[in-house]
């Protein structure tokens, strides 16, 4: 089994206060084979994005976000680091990084993604 194809949920932050203002964040990703990522988290488009760093089990994105993911100050970020670590069930089992820019920010939100596989 692989971890290719459509997966929908929602995306959770830590940060309680800022979760209790956005509710869940709608999330759906598609994985192609070659593991490119593509989507969408909240109101912002992930576009497609192939992995920095493939080191089993462990599969690592570094997103530009086209768009903000809501009207919060806390949440107009537009980088995104995705890592997903893979299970012997190939579940998407991922947890994200919202950032000003890939290196250090200190006002970083993380969270993570609850989904499953989408019925096609």
């Amino acid at each position: 089994m692989s971890i290719a194809g459509h997966w929908v949920g929602d995306a959770r932050l830590f940060d309680k206060a800022v979760r209790a203002k956005t509710t869940p964040l709608p999330i759906e990703i598609r994985i192609e084979e070659d593991l490119a990522m593509s989507g969408s988290i909240g109101n912002a488009r992930i576009p497609r994005s192939v992995p920095v760093s493939v080191k089993p089990p462990r599969i690592e994105y570094h997103v530009a976000l086209e768009g903000s993911i809501r009207d919060l100050p806390q949440l107009k970020k537009s980088h995104m680091i995705v890592i997903v670590t893979r299970n012997a069930k190939d579940d998407l089992d991922a947890d994200f990084h919202l950032k000003s820019r890939f290196g250090f920010d200190p006002t970083m939100q993380v969270g993570h993604m609850e989904v499953k596989r989408a019925k096609e």
